[in-house]
């Protein structure tokens, strides 16, 4: 008689995973301007390293990684898996495209011809899959979503399920006292390759789209829901959240090996500063006196002034943290300098920015690449514009209206301000499109007003359609979100 061990390694080993790695990372801009998403370093690996290995330990051998945005960054780090003891194949998404999470899929499904399982490339965690695996398997389901608890379901989608745990209806964001479940998707599917023929679109979404549509023609979904480590780390919130547990992993780990130093050799710690473990310190990095780094990451060549404090928040390389500055929470990018007594919360600080002395940024701002930000300044939304690159309004050629937007906050303003015939004449040139795909540098935002452009709209209603465009994006790059619904 095979054991249950066999099994689950033999299941295992025939199930590939899909890695879904083409999106442009919005919600952790500005990091993502010189990285995708998966290579945003986390701790002393970037984000993809650590799903691999959980991949590979538990017993997956074969990964497909679809790619797209900054793809050659991933593929060379990545390369042929065998770092991992994996078997990677790519799909590459085509430029400027804009697929579903579902949609992508048919971009590999010649190279999926068996059962296999579905997973977002900015996922840390130490869900037991193999387990999710066999579960589908006993289930005969057509399709399982893995979900995990949450204490406020009326947030996200949330799957109801039977006793059997067949998904028997699914309520998007239900009022609060009509939320009949609190169960929502990891991100983590295991399918059939049969639903790649229920894929009608290439911008289908398995959330929106896949799974209703599935459970309309009555096929079988279940759910499998966990209670082990999960974060999504494509959110600021889910970044230091997962950057923590990696830490917690690798502390125990060296105190099992009896190591306690949390520092790599090579680092300049002065005596009197104050190091919370767990943290990790980085070769060439130098923290100077009276410094108290609490649960953070400094990577390499990056430097810590007199009596600076770091909580919870990654200094990445070669990036300066002047004397006395306070940095909570927050992710200051390389290269970047934060001069003298400024502080930090709940923040993104792009590559080679600089903040001003005694500067103060709010819980929620983001600076834009290369930006600098003025000294006493206090900041409290996104900063993506230097001077030089800034969007002046006008109502004809050579007709200055008075009004430039030098970040998103004061674009957002200038349009709800500008004379009308400003706004029709800069929609109909295609001006506004243009600067936020050449200057904002999304693609996302730059479609949504393209689109509003195309539907031809004049007066108020574009100026309403304009401002909810950019408020609704702008909020999302702001605020952090919850799991994958």
């Amino acid at each position: 008689m095979r054991s249950v061990f066999f099994e689950e390694s033999v299941s295992t080993r025939l199930t590939k995973v899909v890695i879904l790695a083409g999106g442009e990372g919005t919600r952790l801009r500005p990091l993502t301007f010189t990285h995708p998403k998966p290579m945003v370093p986390i701790a002393r690996e970037p984000v993809i390293h650590y799903l691999l290995t959980h991949l590979s330990k538990q017993g997956f051998t074969e990964v497909v990684m679809i790619v797209g945005y900054l793809r050659n960054q991933i593929m060379s780090y990545v390369g042929d898996g065998s770092r991992w003891g994996l078997r990677v194949n790519y799909a590459v998404e085509p430029d400027e495209s804009h697929f579903g999470t579902a949609g992508s899929l048919k971009l590999a499904e010649h190279l999926l011809d068996g059962r296999f399982v579905v997973t977002q490339a900015d996922t840390i965690t130490d869900m037991p899959l193999t387990e999710a695996v066999m579960f589908h398997e006993r289930s005969e389901s057509y399709a399982t979503i893995v979900m995990t608890r949450v204490p406020d379901p009326w947030n996200f989608g949330v799957a109801v399920i039977d006793a059997e745990k067949r998904i028997v209806e699914f309520q998007e964001k239900p009022i609060k006292e009509e939320a009949k479940s609190d169960l929502v998707s990891t991100g983590f599917y295991v399918l059939e390759p049969e639903v790649l023929d229920h894929v009608l679109d290439e911008k289908w979404d398995f959330a929106k789209n896949v799974f209703p549509h599935l459970l309309g023609l009555g096929k079988k979904l279940s759910a499998f829901p966990i209670e082990s480590f999960w974060v999504d780390v494509g959110n600021l919130d889910g970044y230091l959240k997962g950057m923590r547990w990696i830490l917690e992993q690798d502390y125990k780990d060296s105190l099992a090996e009896g190591k306690t130093n949390s520092t790599f050799a090579g680092t300049k710690v002065a005596d009197n500063a104050l190091i919370t473990t767990p943290a990790l310190i980085e070769s060439g990095a130098v923290v100077d006196r009276g410094a108290r780094i609490h649960r953070s990451v400094i990577k390499s060549d990056a430097r810590v002034g007199e009596g600076a404090e770091l909580e919870d928040s990654m200094a990445m390389e070669r990036s300066f943290i002047g004397p006395g500055c306070r940095i909570t929470n927050s992710v200051i990018g390389q290269a970047a300098t934060v001069r003298d007594g400024a502080e930090v919360r709940g923040s993104i600080i792009g590559p080679g920015c600089v903040i001003g002395s005694g500067a103060k940024l709010q819980h929620g701002a983001r600076i834009w690449p290369n930006v600098h930000v003025r000294e006493m300044e206090t900041i409290t939304g996104i900063v993506a514009v230097p001077i030089d690159k800034a969007f002046y309004f006008y109502a004809a050629v050579g007709q200055y209206t008075g009004l430039i937007a030098t970040s998103v906050d004061s674009f957002i303003k200038a349009l709800e301000v500008a004379p009308i015939q400003s706004l029709e004449f800069h929609a109909k040139r295609r001006d506004f499109e243009r600067w936020v795909r050449e200057v904002i540098a999304s693609g996302e935002l730059a479609d949504s007003l393209e689109a509003i452009r195309r539907r031809a709209l004049v007066g108020e209603e574009l100026r309403a359609a304009l401002v909810e465009a950019v408020t609704k994006w702008a909020f999302k790059v702001s605020h952090s979100t919850g799991p994958h619904t």
